[in-house]
């Protein structure tokens, strides 16, 4: 494998090696490189050019692809899913995108709507998984900690979780096993989160200290029974439990599979299990200039299902909304059993 490490590093930063050789910032919600703030009028502006670039012309958007790896990615996910390596990138900052990789146009691309919201879905996927799962510690001390993240790639969401509560009150981590479980059908992404994790543990890291592994288990969420098997053999009802499934289970899955999940989920996991993901906004909820792009041939296969409907599905499968955040496109929500 050819590498490309970062000759840029920044403080306080931790890096990690992609299966390609890049050497990528990990990315640290309370670090400084990785905050943002958004009012109203950038928000707006965004979104302005994002329904003006949905007219440019195929031919043109492909040959930026042969100059960009994000605009690259973008096009390689049109009728499919965005990789979670590929969804990972355009999370990073431009000013975050190392040189021997990304150029010009990739900082533009990750200026702009599309990346704005994976950040912003991540922040709030983590933030209310922490939250989550900090009750769930109070209730089983000294308990082992399970993560459980379906079509998590990198899982950066249950590693930021751990990042916040390792920084807001690390005595309640400190002295338990902790293990993050992802569910996923590519490989790359949960390679990246293994190396991510072993470099947040490092000495002067955000978790040094804790104890903490990672398991990787190929999974087709249209296959539960793969997801009870694995579960079943993790004794979890005495551990602090906390699940996720940031930008994919509830973006893009069918109603049955997201019901069958949410089932397994709701009997293998104890009582007071969190499940956090986000939840894409319906035509009515949504900015009307966005409401184009459910119909846009060739854009990923995402669902723009909203709260209502998917409080539905939740309920089939035993769970309710207990909190939400909002963001432009999405809804995160944190959801509890009933």
């Amino acid at each position: 494998m050819n590498l490309t490490p970062e000759k840029n590093k920044k403080a306080g930063v931790c890096y990690a090696y992609s299966d390609d050789g890049l050497e990528l910032p990990i990315i640290d919600i309370t670090h400084p490189a990785f905050t943002f703030e958004m009012d109203d009028d950038k928000l707006n502006a965004l979104i302005d050019i994002y329904v003006r670039s949905a007219a440019i012309p195929p031919a043109a958007l492909q040959a930026a692809a042969q100059k960009s790896i994000l605009v690259r990615g973008l096009v390689e996910s049109f009728g499919t899913y965005t990789t979670g390596m590929m969804t990972y990138l355009n999370k990073l900052e431009p000013d975050n995108l190392g040189d021997g990789y990304a150029n010009a146009l990739d900082r533009q691309w990750a200026t702009s709507l599309t990346p704005l919201t994976f950040r912003w879905r991540m922040r709030h996927v983590a933030r209310l998984l922490a939250d989550g799962l900090k009750a769930a510690l109070a209730a089983h001390p000294g308990a082992d900690v399970h993560l459980i993240n379906i079509a998590g790639g990198p899982a950066i969401d249950s590693l930021n979780a751990l990042i916040l509560l390792n920084k807001e009150n690390p005595a309640q981590l400190a002295g338990r096993q902790i293990s993050i479980h992802v569910f996923d059908l590519d490989a790359e992404g949960p390679h990246f989160g293994e190396r991510a994790l072993q470099a947040l543990l490092a000495e002067g890291a955000p978790l040094n200290g804790l104890q903490a592994g990672f398991e990787y288990v190929r999974y087709d969420w249209t296959q539960p029974a793969v997801l009870q098997e694995s579960l079943a053999g993790l004794d979890l009802q005495k551990a602090a439990v906390a699940g996720s499934s940031e930008g994919g289970l509830f973006e893009y899955a069918a109603d049955e599979d997201i019901i069958a999940n949410l089932r397994v989920l709701r009997c293998c996991t104890p009582p007071d299990c969190v499940m956090v993901g986000p939840v894409i906004r319906n035509a009515q909820t949504l900015d009307e200039r966005l409401n184009f792009s459910e119909q846009v041939t060739g854009r990923p296969i995402t669902r723009y299902i909203g709260l209502e409907a998917f409080e539905k599905l939740a309920r089939q499968a035993s769970w309710t909304i207990d909190r939400s955040l909002d963001g432009p496109m999405h809804q995160v929500v944190s959801l509890k059993k009933i």
